[in-house]
């Protein structure tokens, strides 16, 4: 009896057991439920910018690296970096001591020189003077001669011609006639330019070597060919210089070089502004312009770029050259214009769709879409109108609840309920 009593208990037990699993299925039943969530935005009008975004880092488009055209001892260092210099200011100074003795030699000789051609110019300029004296004695000889000859032909038929006055008066006019013409002839000898000409060669050699002292006096200096800031000093006094020894550049007209894809490129004008950001000045933004466009692209590893240059047109005296910029051109711009997210275009072969909500029916209009940029996209053709919701996306989520556990019917060993815990 008792081993009977034992076996009925448990096979009540194991159908209790098996009532109570299904019992539990029934309230612990996964609940499967499923929902669409449906994101919206609203059509606007305004204005619509399209940008093309490139990096680059700034450069100083003016800079000069001064170098001594000789060597010497500096004897002047003048600026120091970050100095601000104005043009024609003096930055360094070699030693001039032997030059300056040398300049002073040149002009001495100069000066010596220049009064040796003023003198034989004063003596050529006179020469005309003296020929033209000259020639007058000469022509009142000869008048003198021509009045003789004829008085002494008046009587050359008498047999004392030649003790007459007329005939002494011949004689002494023929005297005359000839000195007046040795000294006319040797007034005319003495016009010539030759002497002049040499003391011109003279003097020119003279200032020659003066310009060249002073040449050689000049290379000792280094001056400032533009307004600028130091940005380097390669000597203290006392060095022997030669080669590079002061920088400076002009940080008034700064310029960024970018690169840009050939697939922007041809949106890409001279005069077209930009936006401007740096890594190392985070929170300012300055305005930028396209300079210029290089008409041949870079091509690294396939891929095919052209360079262009903008310059920074309100700099604060912050930025600096080498730093990196983040650059947003302004390629286009259209104002009052119908716009719509990005995401709300669909793209259906070549037709482009957006989804209106309306009164809670979704319908499917067929659009023409105009500019856009990362975000929205200007809607052009008619349709669609400002104030209309459309839809973004749409998902659908499905949730799942429900859990259960299982137990050990006492007496089987251990034996589990499929589906239930141990």
């Amino acid at each position: 009896m008792k081993a009977n009593s034992r076996i009925i208990i448990g096979v009540v037990l194991l159908v209790l057991a098996i009532a109570g699993y299904f019992g539990w299925q029934r309230l612990t039943t996964s609940a499967a439920t499923s929902s669409t969530t449906i994101q919206t935005a609203t059509v606007t009008r305004g204005s619509l910018v399209a940008t093309v975004s490139a990096a680059g880092n700034v450069s100083a488009p003016e800079d000069a690296v001064l170098a001594f055209q000789t060597s010497g001892r500096v004897t002047q260092v003048n600026v120091q970096v970050g100095d601000a210099v104005k043009k024609g200011q003096v930055l360094m100074q070699l030693d001039t001591t032997d030059l300056e003795a040398s300049l002073k030699t040149a002009q001495v000789n100069l000066a010596s020189t220049q009064a040796s051609y003023d003198s034989t110019k004063l003596k050529n300029d006179q020469n005309p003077n003296q020929l033209l004296v000259a020639k007058v004695a000469l022509d009142k000889a000869t008048l003198a001669l021509q009045k003789a000859q004829a008085e002494y032909n008046a009587i050359a038929w008498r047999g004392d011609v030649g003790m007459t006055t007329q005939a002494q008066t011949l004689q002494s006019a023929s005297i005359d006639y000839q000195s007046a013409l040795a000294n006319y002839q040797i007034s005319a000898a003495n016009i010539n330019d030759t002497a002049l000409k040499q003391a011109q060669a003279q003097l020119d050699n003279a200032k020659l070597s003066v310009e060249q002292a002073q040449r050689n006096l000049d290379k000792t200096k280094l001056v400032a060919p533009f307004d600028g800031v130091v940005a380097a000093v390669n000597f203290s006094v006392g060095d022997t210089a030669s080669g590079n020894a002061v920088t400076i550049v002009d940080l008034s007209k700064l310029q960024v070089r970018v690169t840009v894809a050939e697939v922007d490129i041809a949106k890409i004008k001279v005069g077209q502004t930009a936006q401007m950001t740096m890594d190392a000045l985070s929170g300012k933004t300055y305005n930028a312009q396209v300079m210029s466009i290089n008409p041949v692209a870079t091509v690294t590893q396939g891929v095919v770029n052209y360079p262009v240059t903008v310059e920074i047109l309100n700099n604060d005296g912050s930025i600096k050259p080498g730093m990196t910029s983040n650059l947003t051109i302004t390629v286009e711009r259209r104002d009052n214009v119908l716009l719509v997210p990005l995401r709300a275009v669909r793209a259906q072969g070549n037709q482009r769709t957006v989804t209106v909500l309306h009164q809670g029916q979704n319908i499917s209009l067929s659009v023409t879409t105009g500019l856009s940029n990362d975000q929205s996209v200007e809607i052009t053709s008619a349709g669609l109108q400002e104030g209309d919701r459309v839809v973004i996306n749409q998902t659908t989520t499905r949730t799942t609840t429900g859990g259960g556990g299982g137990f050990a019917v006492p007496g089987m060993g251990g034996v589990g309920i499929p589906g239930l815990g141990r």
